[in-house]
């Protein structure tokens, strides 16, 4: 008999089983890498809820070179394994250089099948048809550094294959962007808790070990920073070795001398180096350089990276600042998503301590070396020095090479420092008590004839008139200082020869209204930051003198704030980085340079209208374009403003205004009656409105005036359809806070507070004084907006008849209530004298 027939016919007198699973610290024992962390485990519940999702089929997977990606996408090949996810799994290495035939080989022997062929598109049409026959298969590509081309390796997209699922791990975020990648999924460095707890495993540390060991290595594992491939290269590298090589060690990491570590210390070193050499631009390897001059654990304005970076030439010859800064901003983004620098607070960037021993690593190899001292003289014997932060800088020291110099010095710094620096690009002097301005000699200002950036704070200098022989500067900020009189040293000839001069900041200056003045004869300004919010000077003053400044049509970014600093906007402490941002106490509107910037502004605050008009649009900006640039706007003390627009004498057409609006705030406008008189405004208006406040307005009746269709219109407005939070304080007269006819949609509402609003009646008005064909388009609609979104409409109750006491009073009120997947709404409104 057949052989073959025998076993089939065997088969059914035997119960086959599943094969045993692989116990669940196999893995660990083999790696001697992972273990079972909190912020492990929230990025393995990611990769596994995505791995169940039928509709996700490419997964990315990202995090800093060393992290732990590779360990942890092993355990997932395992966990998803062992639920029986998948038919087959692969997992496949790519690393940095893509070798299409073996990664081809590498998949066809993870499916026991052998090419017949040697050619390697042959050989993808082959795989690609082996590969298809799987119904249900997982396929992990590790350390991928760029995007793959699946039709020249054989893999089927996920439209020609449904069952293939695709896992990559990568260091760049942008590799999974670039795959277009479903879900990605961000890996961490680990915490400090759990850095112990790995280092302590690893070097074999108990609770037996040796005090002075464990002390040891509690520092030593501080140093490694949470990055889970060097705490497994040291602690191993240290385990059962005697005290004085702990301390040995300990020292070698605190120093920073990366060369002279051992064989343990090799591999976090050799990785981060990949990632920079890896790097795809040079500006972006500049720029992970430049970060390494800068502290540990220093928060770095991004705008201070951008000035010097271009300082530095970065971003080549300077054409255009704006293009500069996005050359040094998409060097910045991918340093950011290869995981070598991190996101911080407030517009800034810290980089790792381990990565930025990598980068003084790599400067020190290229005899270019980069110097951050924080505490101490600085003691460099050669020349090769191109970046230096200090704070305490030797005389004798050679410079011909510098070329970033940063001094943060807390006592008067000399000058002489700067005479042999003939190549220096970049100058920032700081003193950090911001309370008190030393004195700075400016004398030796004039030998940096190669400068391009300057940055000077709290200071005050003994003249200015070293930036006529400045040729070549590009940016000039001064933050804090003060100096004599521009017209007192004739300086205006100076500042006509910066022909290369693109930013210009005096920031919280003592400056003299007659020295501005002196800055309309720069020639290519793209950039001005006047910031003067303790200014002992009439801002009326200020503004007056802009009349004569020509090149503010020219302007790209400014940031103009003059006068007592409004809330909700902030102003970095060291550098101003506003796009366009007018903040004016008194703005007379027949000043034509000023109603220019106003006009092209995204963050608008101005107070005290001055010129007689009772609009905004159109008696003091055209309606055509509608304002259609600003983010934020907030008015204060207007008195004659009435409406904010008033189209009640152009019913032609349907006005688009305030499109692009974030933020509305209106404060104290004694005579304001509605943001809007006249027709519907149309759809796109106040689109993007997520918030809006009306505080003391003592007429105000309405928010949107009832008022007539457009000629050729007869549909409900919809707008704030993006609005989340509503606050209305102090207005008297207000008789409802929206019109069925304008608001279209308010699934997006959060918080409506209302609070001293006496004559209030309704929140969505009724429509019983509006003509009859309205009534009739309304009614065709209010279904459909209304009842779609599960509203339900209320009157509010006169407060007098819910509290005699019209002083203090509470009540809940169900408004709105809406039911959807995401959320539900109940609005409590807190009628309280002392809430506002």
């Amino acid at each position: 008999m057949d052989l073959q027939n025998i076993i089939q016919e065997g088969k059914q007198y035997i119960q086959l089983q599943r094969t045993a699973s692989i116990p669940s610290n196999t893995l660990d024992i083999l790696t001697e890498k992972c273990m079972n962390f909190e912020s492990r485990k929230f990025a393995s519940d990611k990769l596994m809820e995505a791995l169940k999702d039928d509709g996700v089929a490419m997964i990315g997977f990202y995090g800093m070179g060393g992290c732990g990606k590779t360990t942890l996408a092993m355990e997932i090949k395992k966990m998803a394994k062992d639920e029986h996810l998948f038919d087959k799994i692969i997992f496949v290495p790519v690393s940095s250089i893509v070798e299409v035939p073996r990664i081809q080989e590498k998949i066809a022997s993870s499916l026991q099948y052998t090419f017949p062929e040697n050619e390697e598109m042959e050989r993808a049409q082959r795989l690609c048809m082996r590969l298809t026959q799987e119904k249900n298969i997982l396929m992990i590509l590790d350390d991928v550094w760029e995007k793959l081309d699946f039709g020249r390796i054989g893999i089927p997209s996920s439209e020609h294959h449904k069952g293939c699922k695709i896992l990559i791990t990568t260091r760049s975020e942008e590799v999974c962007t670039s795959m277009d990648c479903q879900r990605k999924i961000y890996l961490p460095i680990l915490t400090d808790e759990e850095a112990w707890a790995l280092f302590q495993n690893k070097a074999f540390i108990s609770e037996d070990s040796l005090e002075t060991i464990k002390h040891l290595a509690k520092l030593i594992s501080n140093e490694c920073k949470g990055l889970p491939v060097a705490i497994a290269a040291v602690a191993s590298s240290l385990k059962d070795k005697e005290k004085v090589i702990w301390s040995v060690a300990l020292n070698r990491l605190r120093s920073s001398k990366p060369m002279n570590i051992g064989k343990g210390f090799q591999d976090p070193y050799k990785c981060l180096q990949l990632s920079y050499d890896n790097l795809e631009t040079e500006e972006a390897k500049s720029l992970f350089l430049l970060c390494s001059a800068f502290p540990e654990d220093y928060e770095i304005p991004v705008e201070c990276l951008i000035r010097c970076a271009i300082g530095l030439g970065m971003a080549g010859e300077v054409n255009s600042y704006e293009n500069a800064r996005n050359e040094v901003m998409e060097a910045k983004i991918k340093l950011v998503r290869s995981c070598l620098i991190s996101e911080a607070d407030y517009e800034s960037v810290k980089m790792h301590d381990l990565v930025r021993d990598v980068a003084h690593w790599i400067t020190k190899n290229e005899n270019n070396i980069i110097k951050c001292e924080t505490e101490k003289d600085v003691s460099l014997d050669q020349s090769s020095i191109r970046y230096l932060w200090c704070v305490k800088f030797p005389d004798d020291m050679d410079c011909s090479n510098l070329e970033f110099l940063c001094i943060r010095a807390n006592f008067e710094v000399s000058d002489e420092i700067l005479e042999k620096m003939g190549k220096l690009r970049v100058l920032i002097i700081t003193n950090p008590n911001r309370d008190y301005a030393l004195r700075l000699s400016t004398r030796s200002f004039k030998t940096l004839r190669n400068l391009r950036c300057l940055v000077l704070q709290y200071w005050k200098l003994s003249d200015i008139s070293f930036v006529r022989d400045m040729k070549k500067l590009q940016s000039l900020s001064l933050h804090g200082c003060s100096w004599p009189s521009f017209i007192d040293l004739q300086t205006d000839v100076a500042f006509r020869q910066l022909k290369n001069l693109k930013l210009l900041e005096f920031n919280e200056c003592d400056i003299e209204v007659k020295n501005l003045e002196e800055i309309k004869s720069i020639p290519v300004l793209e950039e001005l930051y006047i910031i003067q919010t303790k200014s002992k000077y009439n801002d009326r003053k200020f503004t007056e003198c802009f009349n004569f400044f020509s090149f503010f049509q020219t302007l790209q970014r400014y940031g103009i704030l003059l006068g007592q600093n409004f809330s909700h906007i902030s102003i970095s402490s060291e550098f101003c980085s506003c796009q366009r941002t007018l903040l004016l106490h008194n703005f007379n509107i027949s000043n034509e340079v000023i109603k220019g910037l106003a006009k092209e502004a995204k963050d608008l605050f101005i107070k005290n209208i001055e010129g007689g008009v009772k609009n905004m649009m159109p008696n003091i900006f055209e309606i055509e374009g509608g304002m259609n640039k600003l983010n934020y706007l907030k008015i204060k003390n207007s008195e004659e403003i009435e409406y904010l627009v008033d189209t009640s004498n152009d019913l032609n057409k349907v006005r688009n205004v305030f499109s692009k609006l974030h933020s509305l705030m209106i404060v104290e406008m004694k005579y304001l009656r509605a943001l809007w008189h006249g027709c519907v405004p149309g759809s796109g208006s106040f689109e993007k409105l997520e918030n809006l406040w009306l505080l003391n307005c003592p007429e105000l009746t309405y928010v949107i005036a009832p008022g007539d269709y457009a000629i050729g219109y007869s549909l409900p407005s919809k707008i704030f359809q993006n609005l989340q939070e509503v606050m209305i304080n102090n207005c008297e007269k207000l008789n409802h806070v929206f019109s069925v006819s304008t608001i279209g949609d308010l699934s997006q509402l959060k918080k409506l507070y209302i609070h001293k609003c006496d004559m209030l009646e309704q929140i969505i008005g009724d429509v019983v004084d509006e003509k009859e064909k309205r009534d009739e388009i309304i009614e065709e609609d209010k279904h459909q907006h209304f009842e779609s979104n599960h509203f339900k409409i209320t009157s509010i109750p006169s407060p007098t008849s819910v509290n005699g006491n019209a002083g203090i009073f509470f009540f809940h009120l169900h408004l709105i209530t809406m039911f959807n997947s995401h959320f539900y709404i109940l609005l409590f409104f807190h009628f309280q004298s002392n809430l506002c």
